[in-house]
C-alpha cells in the first residue's frame, strides 16, 4: 500500500501527478493519476484549448470550474466526475479556488496538445 499526499498551495497552478503505470509488452497504454490545484480565475490552458490522446476523468474535489468544450460551457462543482474523451478540445476557468482529481487512460501516443 502506497498513500500519496495530495497537498496544494493556494494561488498559483499545482499539478501533482501521484503515479504512472506504463504499458506492457510494448503496448502502448499508459495510466496517469494525480491531482491539480488552481487558483481563483486561472483558466488552463491560458489561451486556446487542450486535448489529451488518452481518456480524461475528472473529480472536482473542491471549488468549481467553467469547462468549455465544442459544446458549450458547462459549470462543474465539488463532487462532479467528468469525463473527456481523447482528442476532445476542453479548457477550464476556477472559479474561486479550486482542485481536481484526475486520471489520464488508454494509449499514448505523446500528441498531447496543452
Amino acid at each position: 500500500m502506497k498513500i500519496y499526499p495530495t497537498i496544494l498551495m493556494p494561488g498559483t497552478l499545482e499539478i501533482t501527478e501521484l503515479f504512472e503505470v506504463a504499458g506492457m509488452a510494448g503496448v502502448p497504454t499508459n495510466l496517469n493519476v494525480g491531482v491539480a490545484g488552481f487558483p481563483g480565475g486561472l483558466r488552463h490552458p491560458a489561451e486556446g484549448m487542450a486535448a489529451h490522446d488518452q481518456d480524461e476523468i475528472s473529480i472536482v474535489l473542491d471549488g468549481s470550474f467553467l469547462l468549455e468544450t465544442k459544446d458549450g460551457e458547462h459549470l462543474c462543482k465539488s463532487g462532479d466526475v467528468i469525463h473527456i474523451p481523447a482528442g476532445e478540445d476542453h479548457a477550464s476557468t476556477a472559479q474561486g479556488n479550486s482542485k481536481v482529481f484526475y486520471v489520464l487512460f488508454g494509449e499514448n501516443h505523446n500528441l498531447v496538445k496543452d
